[in-house]
């Protein structure tokens, strides 16, 4: 028996992940990120906010929508394409653009898409945009990534486009230990010399109690999917003030420390120096 068949083929996509927290009694009010800006060309004074998302096909569209107590923004996000991910895009906010055209205020990020005829209309962040100062800052420290490899929570491959993002926190980076290497040598008359010096730098992360908001920003996405990482501290308390984009890398797993009979945790990790440049030898 000879049966007509039809052939359709239907795109399997990842809808963007909309989470809305049950109500269990435990109230929480909503915070907002804080982000700084200067006219600065120091880089650690002006804060940057990515967001991305990935597409079905071409015929998807996509918008990103930055408003200002509800009104859209004189500034206009920008939509960049994904060099090596087909359908997805992304924008950096830079805070002193919106700064300079815009004022300080409480502002809102929404991706506004529509997806295999399905329309999408998401928050991805509420910030509150103060020019850069001490005063400001204080509290607060800072970590920046830029984003060079596929990320697989997202399918989206960020290869070659080089995304920057920063994440202000309140905590402290700092708490330096050179974790000096020493090699020595002993000459026949018993006399000891020095070869090499080298420091290798270990610096530490310490949020204060936050929530999972905030934690799962630094561990699920900056220390996981990071390729470059400067860390910055704004403390008055710090022992050190140099502590400014400085260029490391992730050295132990973080760890979370939970707070009892609360929603929040502290979060800890530590980091040493991308560059093994700190030492001293015979040539």
């Amino acid at each position: 028996m000879i049966q007509e068949r039809i052939k359709r083929e239907f795109k399997a996509i990842k809808l963007p992940e909309i989470f809305n927290e049950e109500n269990r009694g435990y109230y929480r009010c909503c915070k907002t990120q804080l982000v700084l800006a200067s006219e600065s060309n120091d880089t650690w004074k002006s804060d940057i906010t990515p967001s991305w998302i990935k597409l079905s096909d071409p015929a998807d569209s996509v918008q990103f929508v930055l408003k200002k107590c509800g009104e859209i923004t004189n500034y206009i996000p920008t939509s960049n394409e994904f060099i090596n991910e087909p359908n997805a895009f992304f924008t950096q906010i830079e805070w002193i653009d919106v700064l300079n055209s815009d004022g300080p205020g409480i502002y809102t990020l929404n991706i506004v898409a529509n997806i295999s005829g399905i329309p999408f209309d998401f928050q991805w962040g509420v910030y509150n945009l103060l020019e850069f100062s001490i005063e400001n800052a204080l509290y607060t420290a800072r970590i920046k990534a830029v984003f060079n490899s596929y990320h697989e929570i997202e399918g989206i491959d960020f290869t070659n486009s080089n995304v920057i993002g920063t994440f202000r926190f309140y905590g402290v980076i700092g708490s330096r230990q050179p974790n000096k290497q020493i090699d020595n040598i002993i000459f026949d008359d018993r006399q000891m010399s020095s070869v090499v010096r080298e420091n290798l730098n270990i610096w530490e992360l310490k949020t204060d109690p936050t929530n999972e908001e905030v934690t799962k920003i630094i561990t699920d996405l900056y220390l996981l999917s990071e390729n470059r990482l400067f860390i910055s501290d704004y403390n008055a308390h710090n022992h050190s003030y140099r502590i400014n984009d400085i260029p490391v890398i992730l050295e132990e797993t973080d760890e979370l420390e939970y707070i009892e009979d609360t929603r929040e945790a502290v979060l800890k990790a530590k980091f040493s120096d991308k560059f093994k440049d700190k030492r001293t030898y015979f040539k």
